[in-house]
């Protein structure tokens, strides 16, 4: 008899322009189904994130958040494993009722699964933590629920979230770090050499917070300190984003970089995964957050990139110390350091791509990444 999980998803939360976030979820879920786990999907969909075709707020009766839903529960074969849970709707779960008081564990991603009646089931629960350092300071000096209550285990994709010398408030929380999983058959194709180095982010996201004497910021302050890379290099840049401010688009065109909406990018997963493909690697800053905390945030978007032979630079977070494969990740502080790792990527292209592949059938297969937790257990 298989163990059984129970495991939150973003599907119909996030049904627009969130194709990453989205598999930041998925992939634990395809991770513990491949290690031979039997898995229920669950997730939580409230009122206020309801929205239309044109990514209005709108009620719930006129919203495509269900359609999204069920499209992807069909596409990666959930059918009759899944719930979900609509505000102010009544919801059938006598048969997730049933799994849950024989599952496991229950795997709740960010925290987004509320409901005790639920929770308090599984015989072991995990709470994944996909904000490191910013859920520190949420809940530590802005007393914001996150959910933390109620786990017994606490995984982070924070790194080095293990360490006393993190710069975020300690919650009384033992982090146990993980590398975020990839599930390597969707993201397994022919060789192919990009053109461009591009990413695919959120210009701001959420707004900055403080603790201490460190701002805890997005990434758009991050992308200024950056913005002379491209005529320090002479290689093309391909940033996929949400940036709206045309002052702000033209200085960084006008600097060279290609700036493309990403709505048309990261509505589906399988344009999301072509544009990664069609990508010569990635190049990416990280959320000013992550940066002056130190937490070691490691992106599942760049796993993404290397499972697919995309070499990676990325910019430090305390990562750096801990990961080091001889070829395709390279870490950067300044712009000076993020030059030369392009100019060594490109000056050995292939054996840098081959070995972001290997670096991810190593240490970031979703088996093997899954299969780590489970000794831990």
């Amino acid at each position: 008899m298989s163990a059984k999980a129970v495991i939150t998803t973003a599907f119909a939360r996030y049904p627009q322009n969130s194709a990453g976030v989205t598999w930041a979820f998925l992939q634990w879920a395809l991770g513990f189904r491949s290690a031979g786990w039997d898995t229920w999907l669950v997730e939580e969909l409230p009122a206020s994130a309801c929205v239309d075709a044109a990514g209005e707020q709108t009620p719930p009766d006129r919203a495509i958040n269900v359609e999204r839903w069920q499209k992807a529960i069909q596409e990666f074969g959930w059918s009759g494993k899944a719930t979900l849970f609509r505000e102010g709707m009544e919801e059938e779960w006598d048969a997730l009722r049933d799994y849950a008081q024989e599952a496991d564990l229950l795997l709740n991603i960010s925290g987004v699964l509320r409901r005790r009646e639920l929770l308090d089931l599984p015989r072991r629960r995990i709470y994944l933590d996909l904000d490191p350092a910013f859920t520190s300071v949420w809940a530590g000096k802005y007393g914001c629920d996150l959910g933390l209550d109620g786990h017994d285990l606490f995984l982070t994709v924070g790194l080095r979230m293990d360490s006393p010398r993190i710069h975020a408030p300690s919650l009384g929380v033992r982090w146990l770090p993980t590398l975020p999983p990839v599930a390597l058959e969707y993201w397994t194709g022919l060789p192919r050499d990009g053109k461009s180095w591009t990413t695919v982010t959120h210009w701001r996201a959420y707004p900055e917070v403080r603790w201490g004497r460190w701002t805890f910021a997005n990434k758009a302050p991050e992308w200024e300190q950056f913005i002379d890379l491209p005529r320090i290099t002479g290689v093309p840049f391909c940033i996929a984003c949400d940036l709206e401010e045309e002052d702000v688009s033209e200085r960084f065109r006008s600097a060279g970089w290609e700036l493309v909406p990403s709505r048309g990018i990261a509505n589906d997963w399988k344009t999301y995964r072509d544009f990664l493909w069609r990508s010569r690697g990635e190049f990416s800053v990280v959320k000013g957050g992550y940066r002056v905390s130190r937490c070691g945030w490691f992106s599942d978007r760049s796993a993404c990139y290397l499972s697919l032979g995309k070499p990676v630079v990325l910019q430090e977070t305390g990562w750096g110390a801990l990961l080091r494969p001889p070829h395709g990740l390279h870490p950067f502080f300044s712009v000076g350091e993020a030059a030369r790792a392009i100019e060594r990527v490109e000056s050995h292209y292939e054996e840098e791509s081959a070995g972001a592949r290997a670096f991810a059938e190593e240490a970031l297969d979703a088996r093997k990444v899954v299969g780590r937790l489970l000794e831990r257990l």
